[in-house]
């Protein structure tokens, strides 16, 4: 049997011997850059098993052209979301699809999450920014914007699940916020735990002080929040997305954030349109949320579990569908 990884991963020995182990031989590209569509589409006919990144593209034709070849039976991504993929040809095509839910990758996004928002909260970005332009401190002044307090403000939670809802216990309980969430249904246990209350999104954006974006991308989420829900939010809220850019009209974003009217932003995930943000008070950071090293080993071991399950056994240990 043989498995192609579109990319090195976190610990590619190592994922490596464990297909070997089980009698799977693993080719790694070795560049470091997103793999080319065409590659994607060469090795899918060769292979029983595809190792792709989140940043990889298993569209409707590659996925067909696969099929027809009759030798792709998984394609196990490597990330807890799968919105790279299309989800509905495979299950038509009887191709698996697996994830990475470890709960050590819920943790690290969620403490990705909450020191962003401690970050901007607190101006980090621009401090960091302002003082590396100077040769030496600037001078006090009371002239100069603040940082807001983190505690004892509310806290919107886009999207109550695995990663919210331990966004939502760290804000409640380690700074005193008020959790207010949307999401398609109420949490009553969490509801019980930290008092958090299920509410609109227009609700959400109009009356939180700090908003998280946590919620999975599929048809139904595509632009929640939009420009119209941008504009809800008051002048001194911060904006996380650590999920994905395509939940929010990041144009509208820009604009609210290059006016001046936010207090600031930490995105994760994004487009290029980025590059024209002329706010200070910003961080990027690359879609690197959950990359830490307990995470990544937890989904290095899931991501070949998955192939050897599926390819002996027929049984993905975390299937999508």
């Amino acid at each position: 049997m043989n498995a192609f990884l579109t990319r090195p991963t976190f610990n590619t020995p190592k994922l490596q011997q464990m297909l070997a182990d089980a009698g799977i031989e693993l080719e790694v590209r070795d560049s470091p850059d997103v793999c080319p569509k065409s590659l994607l589409f060469k090795k899918a006919l060769q292979v029983d098993a595809l190792l792709t990144h989140t940043e990889d593209t298993i569209d409707r034709g590659l996925l067909e052209t696969a099929k027809n070849s009759g030798r792709l039976k998984v394609v196990s991504n490597m990330g807890i979301g799968f919105s790279n993929i299309d989800i509905e040809t495979a299950k038509k095509l009887n191709i698996a699809v697996t994830n990475t839910p470890t709960e050590e990758a819920f943790e690290a996004t969620a403490e990705a999450t909450v020191a962003l928002l401690v970050s901007i909260a607190r101006r980090i970005p621009a401090l960091h920014m302002e003082r590396k332009s100077l040769t030496e401190d600037p001078a006090p002044s009371f002239s100069r914007p603040t940082a807001v307090s983190v505690r004892n403000k509310v806290t919107g939670i886009v999207g109550m699940g695995r990663i919210g809802s331990r966004v939502a216990k760290t804000m409640h309980h380690g700074f005193n916020n008020q959790i207010i969430y949307y999401d398609i249904a109420n949490k009553p246990e969490l509801d019980r735990d930290i008092h958090s209350k299920l509410v609109k999104l227009d609700y959400l954006m109009a009356h939180s002080d700090f908003i998280c974006v946590n919620m999975p991308l599929n048809k139904h989420t595509k632009n929640l929040v939009n420009a119209d829900m941008i504009a809800l939010m008051h002048n001194k809220a911060t904006f996380i997305n650590t999920a994905r850019a395509g939940l929010v009209d990041e144009q509208a974003l820009i604009d609210r954030l290059n006016s001046g009217s936010l207090h600031g932003a930490g995105l994760d995930v994004y487009s290029s349109a980025v590059n024209t943000i002329a706010e200070s008070n910003i961080a990027l950071t690359s879609h690197f949320a959950n990359f830490e090293d307990q995470a990544y080993n937890a989904m290095t071991d899931l991501v070949a579990n998955n192939v050897i399950s599926t390819l002996k056994n027929n049984t993905p240990i975390t299937p999508v569908y």
